[in-house]
């Protein structure tokens, strides 16, 4: 397995000056490793109409319950987390409203 960059994005919602919600996020990079999502990750999450694409394993201490992941230029949703130890499965899906990087 070898070692990645990730941008956890943090999205806060705001008013402006007229009372408009606005939309501010913050990212910051992590390490983590790539997994295969498994056949039955994958049938369980189609269940629930979730397109399972990856799953990103990283200390516990760098998630702090983000809710979009930026990896290999493109944006995904988390749909599911798994403590393993020390570590924590973030479980990404691809759906609409998550757009692809441009970075």
């Amino acid at each position: 397995m070898s070692c990645s960059v990730a941008k956890l994005i943090a999205e806060t919602i705001s008013r402006n000056e007229i009372g408009v919600p606005v939309s501010t996020e913050t990212a910051r990079q992590i390490y983590v490793f790539e997994k295969s999502v498994t056949g039955t990750e994958w049938r369980e999450a189609g269940r629930r109409g979730i397109n399972a694409a990856v799953c990103l394993t990283t200390p516990r201490v760098n998630y702090m319950g983000e809710k979009i992941v930026e990896y290999n230029g493109m944006r995904y949703g988390i749909y599911r987390t798994y403590i393993a130890g020390d570590d924590i499965e973030l479980y990404l899906e691809e759906k609409g409203g998550i757009y692809e990087s441009n970075d």
